[in-house]
């Protein structure tokens, strides 16, 4: 009987992955990875933006860095 009880309940520390779109800044991409598209998951990566999609506060000088790295490459 105690099983039971146990096999319906949904752990509520679990964060669903699947949205539908980016949550970059004003992107309206499908998302593929993390909640971002892949242009936007770089930039997580990079730290030109946060979790939530909204722009660090040094972002300008990171793009500039990034930019140049891309180029380098």
């Amino acid at each position: 009987m105690a099983d039971k009880k146990f096999e319906k309940q949904i752990p509520n520390n679990v964060v669903s992955l699947e949205s539908s779109k980016c949550c970059g800044e004003g992107c309206k991409k499908k998302s593929e990875k993390a909640g971002f598209c892949a242009e936007h998951f770089d930039w997580f990566k990079a730290g030109l933006i946060t979790k939530e999609g909204m722009k660090a506060p040094d972002f300008d000088k990171k793009h500039y860095y990034y930019v140049a790295s891309k180029k380098a490459a």
